[in-house]
C-alpha cells in the first residue's frame, strides 16, 4: 500500500525520516541493523532519526537479551497525541504573540463575505470577542432564515458559554420565538428598543476593534471591518443611542 508522503510531510515527517517511520511500521518491530537494509539509509544515520521518532512520541525502545528493538507506537494514537502537542504549544505562545502583534502598526482590514456559509463564519467570528460585550442592531432580520434555527441555537449557547454579554438595540417588530421560553437575563443578554419609526436594516454588531454587518436576505453578503478607530467611533455611537433615545 502507497502512502502519501506530503501529508506525513505536513505532520513533519520528512525525508528519510519518513522511510524509517514507514518501514518500521510494516515490519511491526527492527534493530537499527534491520531498518539500514530495509531502508538502505547508513546505520550511522537512522540513529539519529530514530531519535526524532522516539522524540515525536512515533516510537519507542525497548531491550530484551542484550538487544534494542524499535517498535511503531499505534499510529492513531500517536498521530493524534502528536496534534494535541501541537495545540498545546499554539495555546501558551498565543498570548505572546499577540502582544508582538499589537506593537504593530496597525493595518485596517475588510473581509467580505456570501451565502449562507459565509454568514455563519461572520458570526462564528462574533464568538471570538475578547473583551467579552457584543453591541447588536437587530431590526427585521431574523438570522433563522438565513443560516437556520439550530445554527442560532448553538450560536446563542456558545455566546453565553463564552461569557460574552449582549447589548441588544431592537425594532419592537423583532420578536424571535427563541426568546420566549427564557429571561434576556438567562442568556446574558440586554435589550433596549428603538424608537418607532427608526430603522437599522443590516443586522449590524460591534465587538473588539470589529464590526460586523450582515445584509438583507436577499443580498446574501456579510463583511467584518477590522479598524480600532472606525470600531471605536460606532461603539461611542451606539452607547449615545443605547442611553438617551432607546427605550
Amino acid at each position: 500500500m502507497e502512502i502519501d508522503k506530503e501529508k506525513l510531510k505536513d505532520l513533519g515527517i520528512d525525508g528519510k525520516e519518513a522511510d524509517v517511520y514507514l518501514a518500521l511500521l510494516r515490519m511491526k518491530k527492527a534493530t537499527i541493523i534491520q531498518l539500514a537494509k530495509k531502508t538502505g539509509i547508513k546505520r550511522t544515520t537512522v540513529y539519529h532519526l530514530i531519535d526524532a521518532l522516539i522524540e515525536k512520541n512515533l516510537i519507542f525502545a525497548y531491550e530484551k537479551d542484550g538487544s534494542k528493538d524499535f517498535v511503531a507506537e499505534n499510529p492513531e494514537l500517536a498521530l493524534r497525541k502528536m496534534i494535541e502537542d501541537k495545540k498545546e504549544v499554539v495555546k501558551s505562545l498565543v498570548p505572546d504573540l499577540r502582544k508582538i502583534f499589537g506593537t504593530s502598526p496597525i493595518h485596517p482590514e475588510i473581509r467580505l463575505f456570501e451565502n449562507e456559509s459565509g454568514i455563519k463564519k461572520v458570526l462564528e467570528d462574533v464568538l471570538s470577542c475578547q473583551e467579552k460585550i457584543c453591541r447588536y442592531y437587530i431590526c427585521d432580520f431574523n438570522l433563522e432564515d438565513f443560516v437556520g434555527k439550530s445554527f442560532v441555537d448553538q450560536f446563542v449557547k456558545k455566546r453565553i458559554e463564552k461569557g460574552i454579554h449582549s447589548l441588544s438595540l431592537r425594532s419592537f417588530k423583532y420578536k424571535p420565538e427563541r426568546e420566549k421560553e427564557t429571561t434576556h437575563a438567562k442568556q446574558h443578554r440586554e435589550v433596549r428598543f428603538l424608537p418607532e419609526g427608526m430603522k437599522m436594516k443590516p443586522y449590524m454588531c460591534i465587538y473588539d476593534n470589529k464590526v460586523a454587518v450582515i445584509s438583507s436576505k436577499e443580498e446574501k453578503l456579510g463583511f467584518i471591518i477590522e479598524a480600532k478607530e472606525f470600531a471605536e467611533a460606532q461603539k461611542n455611537i451606539f452607547d449615545t443611542i443605547w442611553n438617551t433615545i432607546a427605550i
